[in-house]
C-alpha cells in the first residue's frame, strides 16, 4: 500500500506538468543561473557542469524544515543523512550517496574546506551552523579525480553567506517540543570592497532522541551547544577576490547512565576551524587559486571502561568479575592543509587546471581514569595512546575541452601519496552532451578511493561492551571504488519542467569491515578491528522531477532504486532499502503587498533494509519501511519580521531506524526573527 503513494503522486505530478498551463506572475524575479565550482574547480553555469549536480538554493534552504544540515538534503534522490542520536551528537553519523553510505565515503566541504574528522573521517553535519548556509552544491559520482580520498561517493559542499550587499542585525529564537529551545544573532556588515556575515547560535534540548515512548530511557539525554561562524569575502585591486571564514562548535551530549557506577556518561565536543582563500586572475586566460586551512576536533566521552575480567572459581562454576572505573576517552586531532592551483584557457573553449596539496595530520588518543589521570587498562590489555601523525602529498591535472558548443570532454587525474600506507592515482573522464536547447546527455567513468583513517589504522584499544574490545589496524589499504555514471536531463517550458534520470553502477575492492575474532585474553570475549574484506557491487538509478507550475509554487518527485551487495554472499548490506523516494511542494507566494509566505510540505519514503547488533552475540533484523513527513509555514512582513513553524514526523509513525532504535516522535519548532537593516 506505501508504495502506491509513489506512482499515485507521479501520475497527479504528471497530469499538473502536461496538463496545467503555467501562470506567471507580474511580479516573478528574474532567476540567475547558479554558477558551479566544485565540479571541476573553475567557474560554470549549472545547466553547462559535465557532473550530475543539485544545488539547493536559498530559497529552498528557507523553505526546507531543518533541525540539521541533514535535513535540508533529505528530499534528494539517492542522498540518506544517517544521524543516529537525532539532534545530538555521540556516534558516528554517515551518509548515503549512489548506494555507498559507510561513515568517511562521501567528502564533506563548508566553503571548500574538508570538514570530515582528521582521526575518524566522520562528518558531522549536526556541528554546521543552518543558520549561516546560503546554498549546497551535492555532487553524485566519483571525484577522487579531484579531491582525493573520502570522495568516491560524491561530494557535499555548503557555501556559507557572507554580509551580502547590506548592513543588518537578525536576532532570532525558536522553541518546540522535548524541551529545545534556540536563540541567535546573525549579522551582516559592509564596508568598502568587503562583506563579512556573523552567525552566533545557541541550542539545548532535554532529549536529542526525540521519543520518549518504546521504554527509551530518557534520563541525561541533553544535549547543548554554542557555536560561532563569521565569513568576509572582498576584493583586493581589480583582480584579486579574497575569502575568510571560521568558526567553532562547544557543544556537549548527555549520554544516558553507567550500568555499572551510576556515572552520568556524556561527551564534550569542541570543532574550531578557519579557512582562508585567495583568488587572482592573473590575465584573461590565467587564473591562479589558493587555500590553506585548519580543522581541530576534540571528542572527550566521560563514562565507564571495563579494566579487567577476572574469573572466580565458585566451585560449581567459574564466573566473571568486571572491574569497572570511572574513565575520560580523549581524542584531540588536527589537520592543516594547504592547496595551489591554476586554470588556463590556452585556447577557445579548452582550460587545463593544475593543482598541488599538502596535508599534515596529527591525533592523540588516550583513555584515563577519570580521577587520577592514569592510562587504563582495557579488558585485560594494557593501556596505550594514540600519538600518531600523517603527512599527504597531491598532484592533480584536469583537461577541460568543448567542441562546437555542445560537446564537452572532461580528463582528469590524481596522485595521493601518505605516509601511513602507501600512494593512489585516481583517474577520471566525462562527457557532456548537448543534445537539444534544456537537454543535456552526461557520462563518466572514473575511480574512487577511500585511504583508512588514522582511527582505523592506529586506534588504541576500547571497550564497546563487556567482553567486545575495539582496536586499530595498521596494515590496512585503502578501498577502491571503480563508478560508472550515466545521465540524461532535460528542461522546458522556459526551464520550469526539470527531469533528469541517473542510472549508476559502481564496484568496489577491499571495503574496510569491522572483524571480530576471539579474544585469546577474555575466554568468550571478542576483539573487533577493521580489515579489507568485502568486495561489494553496486547497482541503481536516481529520477528527478520537479515542476514550477506558477512563480513560487513548486511540486517534485524523486526516487532511488539502489542494491548495494556483498559479492561474496550476494547479500545486500546492512543499512540500505531497495526503495526511496521523496514527495512534495514548495511554495513561496505573496499574501498582501507588505507579506509573503513560504515553506514546504515533503513525505518521504525509506524501504525496509536489514540491521545487525553490536552484542557479543550479533542478530540481524529487518527494520524501516516508512513514510516521514515534514511542513513548514512562514510569514514575513515587510522583509523584516519572520514568524516560521516547523514540524516533523507529522503523523507519528513510530517505525524502526535501526534495531532498538525508532523514528522521532511528532516533534516541532516554532521560532521568530527580526531583521533590521541599516
Amino acid at each position: 500500500m506505501k508504495q502506491k503513494w509513489i506512482f499515485v503522486s507521479v501520475f497527479v505530478l504528471s497530469l499538473s506538468c502536461f496538463g496545467a498551463p503555467r501562470v506567471h506572475a507580474t511580479s516573478e524575479p528574474t532567476k540567475l543561473e547558479p554558477v558551479i565550482v566544485t565540479a571541476t574547480k573553475t567557474e560554470k553555469k549549472l545547466e553547462n557542469v559535465p557532473a550530475v549536480v543539485t544545488v539547493i538554493s536559498q530559497e529552498e534552504i528557507q523553505q526546507t524544515p531543518a533541525r540539521t544540515v541533514g535535513d535540508l538534503l533529505a528530499n534528494l534522490p539517492g542522498v540518506y543523512v544517517n544521524e543516529p542520536q537525532g539532534v545530538g551528537l555521540v556516534t558516528p553519523q554517515s551518509m548515503t550517496i549512489s548506494g555507498l553510505g559507510s561513515a568517511g565515503h562521501t567528502l564533506v566541504l563548508m566553503d571548500g574546506q574538508k570538514v570530515n574528522t582528521p582521526f575518524t573521517d566522520y562528518a558531522y553535519l549536526t556541528t554546521l551552523p543552518v543558520r549561516a548556509v546560503d546554498r549546497i552544491e551535492v555532487l553524485r559520482g566519483p571525484y577522487s579525480a579531484l579531491y582525493g580520498s573520502s570522495a568516491g561517493g560524491g561530494i557535499i559542499n555548503i557555501i556559507t553567506k557572507d554580509g551580502g550587499g547590506e548592513t543588518y542585525l537578525q536576532p532570532w529564537g525558536d522553541a518546540g517540543n522535548f524541551g529545545r529551545y534556540d536563540y541567535g544573532l546573525d549579522a551582516g556588515l559592509t564596508f568598502g570592497n568587503f562583506s563579512l556575515g556573523v552567525f552566533y547560535d545557541h541550542k539545548e534540548v532535554d532529549n536529542y532522541m526525540l521519543y520518549e515512548d518504546k521504554g527509551f530511557d530518557t534520563e541525561n539525554r541533553d544535549y547543548d551547544h554554542d557555536r560561532f561562524h563569521a565569513k568576509l569575502t572582498g576584493t583586493l585591486g581589480d583582480k584579486t577576490n579574497i575569502a575568510i571564514s571560521g568558526g567553532t562548535l562547544d557543544g556537549e551530549t548527555q549520554y544516558g547512565v553507567g550500568d555499572n557506577l551510576g556515572v552520568d556518561c556524556h561527551q564534550d565536543i569542541k570543532h574550531p576551524y578557519v579557512n582562508a582563500q585567495l583568488k587572482s586572475f592573473l590575465s584573461d586566460r590565467w587564473v591562479l587559486k589558493a587555500q590553506a586551512d585548519w580543522l581541530r576536533s576534540e571528542h572527550n566521552y566521560s563514562g565507564e571502561t571495563l579494566e579487567t575480567i577476572n574469573w572466580i572459581n565458585m566451585g560449581y562454576a567459574t564466573i566473571p568479575n568486571f572491574v569497572y572505573k570511572e574513565s575520560l576517552n580523549e581524542t584531540e586531532a588536527d589537520r592543516y592543509h594547504g592547496d595551489l592551483n591554476t586554470s588556463w584557457t590556452f585556447a577557445d573553449q579548452q582550460i587545463l587546471t593544475l593543482g598541488a596539496e599538502i596535508s599534515y595530520f596529527s591525533v592523540e588518543k588516550k583513555i584515563m581514569d577519570a580521577d587520577t589521570g592514569e592510562i587504563l587498562d582495557v579488558q585485560g590489555r594494557e593501556g596505550d595512546v594514540t600519538d600518531e601523525d600523517e603527512t599527504q602529498y597531491s598532484f592533480y591535472a584536469q583537461w577541460d575541452g568543448t567542441f562546437f558548443d555542445t560537446l564537452e570532454l572532461i580528463l582528469g587525474g590524481r596522485f595521493d601519496d601518505y605516509d601511513s600506507y602507501g600512494n593512489e592515482f585516481s583517474p577520471k573522464a566525462a562527457i557532456r552532451w548537448n543534445y537539444i536547447p534544456g537537454g543535456n546527455i552526461k557520462l563518466s567513468a572514473g575511480k574512487g578511493f577511500k585511504a583508512p583513517s588514522l582511527s582505523q589504522l592506529y586506534s588504541v584499544p576500547w571497550s564497546i561492551s563487556s567482553f567486545i574490545v575495539y582496536q586499530g589496524n595498521p596494515d590496512l589499504d585503502a578501498e577502491i571504488v571503480w563508478a560508472y555514471q550515466a545521465s540524461i536531463e532535460q528542461r522546458l517550458f522556459d526551464d520550469a519542467f526539470f527531469v533528469r534520470v541517473t542510472p549508476y553502477f559502481s564496484k568496489a575492492d577491499d571495503f574496510i569491515t569491522s572483524v571480530r575474532y576471539d579474544d585469546p585474553l577474555n575466554t568468550g570475549g571478542q576483539i573487533m578491528q577493521p580489515e579489507n574484506v568485502d568486495e561489494v557491487e553496486i547497482k541503481g538509478v536516481d529520477v528527478e522531477l520537479s515542476y514550477d507550475i506558477l512563480s513560487g509554487l513548486t511540486p517534485f518527485v524523486n526516487y532511488n532504486y539502489n542494491e548495494t551487495r556483498d559479492n561474496n554472499t550476494n547479500a545486500i548490506l546492512d543499512g540500505y532499502p531497495r526503495n526511496s523516494a521523496a514527495i512534495g511542494l514548495r511554495f513561496n507566494l505573496p499574501v498582501a503587498d507588505c507579506c509573503r509566505t513560504y515553506g514546504s510540505y515533503a513525505a518521504r519514503y525509506r524501504g525496509s533494509w536489514t540491521s545487525s547488533s553490536w552484542g557479543r552475540t550479533t542478530v540481524t533484523e529487518e527494520v524501516g519501511d516508512y513514510w516521514y513527513h515534514t511542513a513548514s509555514i512562514a510569514l514575513l512582513f515587510n522583509e523584516m519580521i519572520e514568524v516560521k513553524g516547523e514540524f516533523f514526523n507529522i503523523f507519528n509513525d513510530r517505525s524502526t531506524t535501526d534495531i532498538d532504535d525508532y523514528l522521532p516522535e511528532f516533534n516541532y519548532l516554532i521560532g521568530v526573527s527580526f531583521k533590521y537593516t541599516f
